[in-house]
């Protein structure tokens, strides 16, 4: 909601229930344990209802830590998924039965899906998984985390600072940063978050880097259902592409066949290239496809390899 990014009277309203919501929480926090199994568990959370960017930034930690780890799994909880799990995911498998994001990461390596996650921890550790990196996770008392991971987008930051439901914080700003050994901040923008919270923090700094391939036409029309749709135009645009048309879906939605024909007819009718992220486009209708390009999304770390060396001290202190 448009509320969560600034303090109004809308999000004055709610304010009641978050302190409700937020009580139930830290009771379930106190009095539930985590399991502690032998592979190290690398997680990565964040601390907003919604993208900000754990997704890219687990496929790229996946990329540079396989110098270090030889079998690492990807664990998902398969968001609006239907099956349960654990299971290792298949190439025929279908995202309405494991989720979008399940399948996305399953291009990159090995990937489990479990909605418990310590059931899915214990099912990759049979699987002799070296390192297991959890795409979510940092507000769930699970399986026991050697080492986890704060990701904030620069553009939203936290929002109005209010927990859901007058905000769009799943817990404390403080109580987040207390959980986690660094902060990622994608900052494309080079609009640096000066946040006072962070300023004891860990921080590395990441970019946004948008690819398709074959665009012969820079005139788009661009749609997403993200949980931060103006995030992938803001890239658009960052990018020089000539954004004509931008259409917002929900975040994780299932597109329905006459919904992609409207925009292809659209765009047909006034002569514009269709982009889409990975992530829709991994649940558009199979017979549509062929009219839609796909924009790929690069993090790029920057110092790289400083942030790789602490992130391996971290995980071998820690699991020793």
């Amino acid at each position: 909601p448009s509320f969560w990014r600034k303090k109004n009277l809308t999000s004055l309203f709610f304010l009641p229930i978050s302190y409700i919501f937020y009580l139930f929480y830290l009771i379930y926090f106190k009095i539930k344990k985590e399991v502690k199994i032998n592979t190290p568990v690398l997680c990565v959370g964040n601390v907003v209802i919604g993208g900000s960017g754990k997704t890219p930034i687990t496929i790229k930690l996946r990329k540079i830590l396989s110098k270090k780890f030889s079998n690492i799994f990807v664990l998902t909880r398969g968001y609006k998924g239907l099956k349960k799990g654990p299971f290792i995911f298949k190439k025929k498998s279908i995202f309405t039965e494991v989720g979008d994001e399940g399948i996305l990461h399953s291009h990159f390596g090995t990937t489990c899906m479990s909605k418990n996650k310590t059931l899915g921890a214990v099912y990759c550790e049979k699987n002799k998984s070296d390192l297991i990196i959890m795409d979510d996770g940092l507000q769930s008392r699970n399986v026991k985390k050697q080492v986890s991971l704060l990701v904030v987008d620069s553009e939203y930051a936290f929002g109005n600072e209010r927990i859901f439901p007058a905000g769009p914080l799943r817990q404390s700003i403080n109580f987040s940063l207390k959980l986690s050994d660094e902060v990622i901040i994608i900052d494309n923008s080079n609009n640096y978050l000066k946040h006072k919270v962070l300023k004891d923090k860990k921080l590395f700094f990441a970019k946004k880097n948008i690819k398709i391939r074959k665009l012969h036409n820079r005139k788009i029309f661009a749609f997403c259902g993200l949980g931060n749709n103006k995030n992938f135009l803001n890239g658009l645009n960052q990018l020089n592409y000539d954004v004509q048309k931008f259409k917002e879906f929900p975040d994780h939605h299932i597109y329905k066949t006459n919904e992609i024909k409207k925009i292809i007819n659209y765009a047909k009718l006034n002569k514009l290239s269709i982009v889409c992220t990975k992530k829709d486009y991994l649940k558009i209708p199979d017979k549509l496809k062929k009219d839609i390009y796909v924009a790929d999304l690069d993090i790029k770390i920057i110092n790289e390899k400083k942030f790789f060396d602490f992130l391996v001290k971290k995980l071998n202190s820690k699991k020793n």
